[in-house]
């Protein structure tokens, strides 16, 4: 049986946006709150545009304990293109993270991702779930990302995965440096000569400024398959192309 992902509106959904940082706000009881909102002009995740090269705006909202643990909310509009139906990305997650000696942190938690309103082919609305474990030292960053069921309604994808590589560099005087690069597998899919579709890489390389807390930055992000995802006038959502951005924290 032939599948393919070309015709599937498969994406994840984390912004790309370095973000400035702030003081949260103390709530007692070792909890609190911190926030951080963007203006993007392309919100892209893992190299595909979500929101058909047109902007987005992001905000989200963060409760952490001193004891490490904490949970979060993001939210991003999208394309009803990619998305059928759905405009509005909500993801919610929660987790530890801290140091573990040596140099390293460690983050481990879930992510929810979810879109009010889609029309997912298996009924319902668009969601996925990704059980993740992180590994930090310095300016570097390792993650891995699972998915135990079936890839944002992709048929047989159980087992899906995920693994990325950040650095952030500080340049001075407010300048940052942010690089990434990605490996995606999905499990199971291949085109009508057998062949595996279900991998490509996605990079950015991009710079940022902070403004006396405002963030601007420009990246060049896109993926190796550029057209894995669906395209709308003809024009691949994972082709390479500069990203601006607007962030700050509060």
């Amino acid at each position: 049986m032939k599948r393919t992902l070309l015709a599937l509106p498969l994406v994840l959904s984390t912004a790309l946006t370095t973000t400035a940082q702030a003081e949260p706000t103390e709530l007692g009881a070792g909890f609190s709150l911190s926030g951080n909102a963007a203006i993007v002009s392309d919100y892209r995740f893992r190299g595909y545009s979500q929101t058909n090269f047109r902007p987005a705006i992001q905000v989200g909202f963060d409760l952490s304990h001193t004891s490490g643990f904490y949970l979060g909310n993001w939210n991003s509009n999208v394309s009803d293109f990619v998305f059928p139906e759905g405009n509005l990305e909500m993801d919610f997650y929660g987790g530890w993270k801290g140091d573990i000696g040596g140099g390293f942190g460690l983050d481990v938690g879930a992510l929810y991702y979810y879109y009010p309103g889609s029309d997912s082919p298996k009924d319902g609305n668009y969601n996925n779930t990704d059980l993740y474990v992180g590994l930090s030292y310095d300016s570097y960053s390792l993650k891995y990302s699972y998915t135990p069921s079936d890839f944002f309604s992709t048929p047989d994808s159980k087992g899906t995965w995920y693994l990325d590589g950040t650095a952030n560099f500080d340049l001075g005087d407010g300048w940052g440096l942010v690089a990434h690069v990605g490996y995606q597998k999905l499990k199971k899919q291949v085109d009508m000569d057998g062949d595996d579709i279900g991998h490509y890489v996605d990079y950015k390389l991009g710079v940022t400024k902070d403004l006396s807390g405002w963030v601007l930055g420009i990246a060049a992000v896109g993926a190796s398959k550029d057209n894995w995802l669906p395209t709308k006038n003809g024009h691949p959502s994972g082709r390479l192309g500069a990203v601006f951005s607007v962030a700050r924290a509060f």
